[in-house]
């Protein structure tokens, strides 16, 4: 939290982990007021088998770099090895001039109370809680044997 704090401007923090042999489809992000980016924490070798494709360039995660894009573009992941690959994925408010940049805040503030981002985050808090009472019994169950 103290380095997510240190960012200016994020929107969105989170740990991505795409799993051995998976793949994100082609996508487009909605909306240019931010830039994505991926802090690289764990890259399975050969690391050339885990990539990304932003529009016609195509890059592979380097442990401890970081790539930043523009999500409106076309874009897909995919990790071809037998390890999770696992970033830090933030969205981070793409800085403008104002008066765009009164604009673009007005925008962002306005999508974090829509319906859809408002229902995403109840039921995020809902599977994290899940999980956590799954975790809870299951390391209570092996402390028992």
């Amino acid at each position: 939290m103290t380095v997510l704090r240190a960012i200016p401007g994020p929107t969105t923090a989170f740990f991505s982990i795409l799993g051995p042999g998976r793949r994100l489809p082609p996508h487009y992000g909605p909306y240019r007021g931010v830039l994505r980016h991926h802090l690289a924490l764990m890259v399975p070798e050969p690391a050339t088998a885990s990539g990304i494709r932003v529009g016609g360039e195509i890059r592979h995660w380097e442990q401890g770099r970081s790539l930043v894009f523009d999500d409106t573009y076309e874009h897909e992941a995919w990790n071809d090895t037998d390890s999770d690959r696992v970033v830090l994925f933030l969205d981070i408010v793409r800085p403008l001039r104002p008066p765009v940049s009164w604009v673009n805040a007005m925008i962002l503030a306005a999508v974090q109370r829509s319906p859809f981002i408002t229902s995403a985050r109840a039921q995020h808090v809902q599977r994290e809680a899940a999980f956590t009472v799954a975790w809870n019994q299951a390391t209570d169950q092996s402390k028992t044997r």
